[in-house]
């Protein structure tokens, strides 16, 4: 123990000793760590944009559906959720958690002279709003009134089918069990959706409207739960799956609704790895030159000490301490100077071009660059960073165990 408080204050003693030599080597770092953590926390950033987007425009956290409806979604596996099973689900939600029925259906839609397919959507607005913030996405008119003959739609639609606030849209399609589905609404209010290929086909109508309309009689095609979390999520489904069996009814989980959004959410993290670890090979050469000088520069004075008795092995022990000294210095730096700058593009995206804007808005994407401020970025890249000059670290260690005595002394 009274080694081990030695060693700590001579590297400590060391570190200031030569300040020029200390504050290069823990800049370096630092900018690793920050570079790092803005690299992070925009391809995190990304992938939390879209996966917000899939839960609160498409597949919400769970969806209870027809056993036979996610091979075939058709209106004809339309289901009533019993009462009972409403109270059984209603107290595994909380606050924070909220079940939303939906009616969804292909459609044919036309205005006066063009027909366009289209989405029917049949919602309860206060249940949407809560969900994705539906009412600010409004741009001219107002959301239908319950019952009424009413209908907003995506702002591409309106436009394809050349409609404007109080025009009829007229709808045909199929509905339950091969019901003719047709009806004249008075559209109320036209939506800009941040999706763009939703935008260009969606109707949204009341619930009740959209029952009469597909002759549902009060089924729904889903029910959309929403959760505080993904672990929530996953609570409710394994509480909640016992109480579906011999009904005809599963619950399933947005990574189930969503195979192609998981794997390219794996195929993108892979190629975040790949950037990442060739961005860590160019810090580690850079933090690998200060630290190689920072040791070749001192071989004299490992020498003297070694001379007047100290251990190799004491030695190699304060190079170890003085280098895992300057890293925690760097890296605590990074994170100190990489949150501000991580803060600040978080709540300011960096908006893109206008090509770039036009593929994201393809892609279901908003146009602009986010940034996370997960937790796990910044504890990833802290223990990268350690992890890192720790290996960096067996060159200095090995130096002073090896490095020739006689020939260091008569420099």
């Amino acid at each position: 123990m009274t080694n081990l408080s030695l060693i700590l204050r001579l590297a400590w003693r060391n570190l200031w000793r030569n300040k020029r030599r200390t504050f290069i080597t823990a800049a370096s770092v630092t900018f690793a760590v920050v570079l790092a953590l803005v690299m992070e926390s925009m391809n995190t950033g990304g992938h939390e944009q879209m996966i917000n987007n899939t839960l609160r425009f498409g597949t919400g956290y769970l969806q209870i559906q027809d056993t036979a409806y996610y091979e075939t979604p058709s209106l004809d596996y339309g289901f009533y959720l019993e009462d009972s099973l409403q109270e059984k689900l209603n107290a595994l939600l909380n606050d924070q958690a909220y079940a939303v029925p939906r009616i969804e259906s292909f459609v044919l839609a036309a205005g006066e002279q063009q027909t366009r397919g289209a989405l029917v959507t049949g919602i309860i607005p206060y249940l949407e709003n809560r969900m994705n913030g539906f009412l600010r996405f409004i741009e001219k008119g107002r959301v239908f009134h319950s019952g009424s003959l009413e209908a907003v739609i995506g702002s591409g639609l309106a436009r394809r089918l050349s409609l404007d606030l109080n025009d009829t849209l007229v709808i045909i399609g199929q509905g339950f069990q091969g019901m003719q589905a047709a009806g004249k609404y008075a559209i109320s209010g036209i939506i800009v959706h941040p999706m763009e290929f939703v935008d260009n086909q969606m109707i949204y109508m009341d619930i009740q409207e959209a029952s009469w309309l597909f002759a549902l009689e009060d089924k729904v095609s889903h029910w959309l739960i929403m959760a505080e979390s993904d672990k929530h999520a996953r609570n409710i489904q394994r509480n909640f799956e016992p109480y579906l069996e011999g009904t005809g009814l599963t619950v399933h989980h947005w990574k189930e609704l969503q195979p192609d959004l998981v794997k390219a959410l794996a195929f993108d993290t892979v190629s975040g790895w790949i950037m990442q670890f060739i961005l860590y090979v160019v810090i580690a050469f850079g933090i690998f030159g200060t630290v190689l000088t920072m040791t070749l520069e001192r071989q004299k004075e490992f020498a003297i000490l070694v001379s007047i008795g100290m251990k190799r092995s004491i030695l190699a022990m304060q190079c170890f301490v003085e280098t895992i000294l300057i890293s925690l210095i760097g890296v605590f730096c990074g994170l100190a100077l990489g949150l501000p700058v991580i803060y600040y593009f978080h709540l300011n995206p960096i908006p893109l071009g206008e090509g770039l804007s036009d593929l994201m808005k393809e892609y279901g994407l908003e146009p602009y660059l986010p940034f996370s401020l997960s937790p796990s970025v910044f504890l990833f890249q802290g223990i990268s960073m350690l992890v890192l000059t720790l290996i960096i670290t067996t060159y200095p260690v090995w130096r002073s165990l090896t490095f020739p005595l006689l020939e260091n002394l008569r420099r």
